[in-house]
């Protein structure tokens, strides 16, 4: 009887088994001649002649040296593969610092790479993060907000003025890379009320006063939800309060609250526009112009009054510095928008039941 090793199982059905011989010749086995449950893929091995056949699983210690074989071929892999890759610092060095710097120059002799690519890097992302820092104002910052052109991860420059620092607080949300800031109100001209928050690390606000002027560059980030934030990198405090007194008088300022519970002395005077008509207001209301009914605030923190005289009525918005006038004008009979030129330091009213489309409809104080 012949000894046949290294022989396969490849088919197992209820009746036979299918065997692979070494020889690449096949023979089927009656199931119920195994003294073992065979599986496809196991390496048995088979002792025939002439008149019977007898199959046998490969013995344990030989599964086991296959396996030994085959760590040992793996191991000899990994080695030969570390070898190859140590050969070429060079070009390894070369792929790191194309990864992380985008902005580096490499030459092309192998013995310069190290040095032109850390010299390179650190003159490029010197100048780069100067270049990137845009120069604006709160108001434009603002209006990128609402208008969905501000970029997140952008740097931004700008001076303003310290407000509501009775709101000043601890981040609080869900946003757990500011958990460890402060949230501050500062000034815009559009956002009267409110003003517009600034995320900041508590140890740069020490000392800080409402009403001081300060400089900050922003990095403006987003939450999982794109709910931008305006993170500080750096704040330069410029003036305190008390140096900035003299100037404030001369600002006109309205009072947004006290009108909205009947109180107009902030915009009492006589207002007048270039064709002529004139509103007189009292710190109870309308003197010359009709009776107020209803009082309301926009978002932007333009005031609108309803106003009666007799049966019919019309509107009143007042709009603080620096917000716009949404003037229309007439092209091909229908109305489109025009540019607003009202003087935007000054406090302006527009009265009527259409849009305004001239300037010379807008009324100025002139008391």
């Amino acid at each position: 009887m012949r000894n046949k090793t290294q022989n396969k199982i490849i088919h197992v059905s209820d009746k036979h088994v299918i065997i692979l011989l070494n020889t690449n010749e096949t023979i089927t086995i009656p199931i119920h001649e195994l003294s073992f449950v065979p599986k496809v893929n196991d390496t048995v091995e088979v002792y025939q002649n002439q008149n019977h056949v007898v199959v046998c699983p490969l013995p344990q210690s030989k599964k086991l040296w296959i396996l030994i074989t085959s760590i040992t071929i793996i191991i000899l892999f990994i080695i030969g593969t570390t070898f190859l890759l140590f050969r070429h610092p060079d070009r390894n060095i070369e792929t790191v610092d194309s990864q992380s710097s985008q902005q580096s120059s490499y030459t092309t002799s192998d013995s310069s790479v190290s040095s032109s690519s850390s010299s390179s890097t650190s003159t490029t992302n010197s100048s780069s993060t100067k270049d990137s820092i845009i120069d604006t104002t709160a108001e434009e910052l603002r209006d990128m907000e609402n208008d969905g052109t501000l970029k997140t991860g952008q740097l931004y420059h700008f001076t303003t003025k310290l407000i509501r620092q009775e709101y000043w607080e601890e981040y609080s949300g869900h946003f757990k890379a500011l958990n460890t800031y402060h949230t501050i109100w500062v000034e815009a001209s559009n956002a009267p009320i409110t003003g517009v928050q600034v995320q900041i690390k508590k140890s740069m606000i020490e000392g800080w006063q409402e009403g001081a002027t300060v400089t900050f560059t922003v990095k403006i980030m987003e939450d999982s939800e794109k709910f931008q934030f305006w993170v500080a990198t750096d704040a330069t405090l410029i003036t305190t309060p008390t140096e900035e007194k003299h100037t404030e008088s001369t600002t006109q300022e309205i009072d947004s609250q006290a009108i909205l519970h009947g109180d107009y002395s902030s915009i009492a005077g006589t207002w007048r526009n270039e064709t002529g008509y004139e509103l007189v207001f009292n710190k109870n209301g309308l003197v010359k112009g009709g009776q107020i009914s209803k009082a309301g605030i926009s978002n932007e923190g333009v005031i609108g009054l309803d106003v009666r005289t007799g049966p019919t009525g019309y509107g009143i918005e007042i709009y603080p510095p620096g917000i716009s006038i949404p003037f229309k004008r007439f092209e091909n009979n229908r109305l489109i928008s025009a540019e607003d030129k009202s003087d935007k330091t000054k406090i302006r009213i527009i009265a009527g039941q259409n849009a305004p489309t001239s300037s010379e409809q807008v009324f100025y104080k002139t008391d």
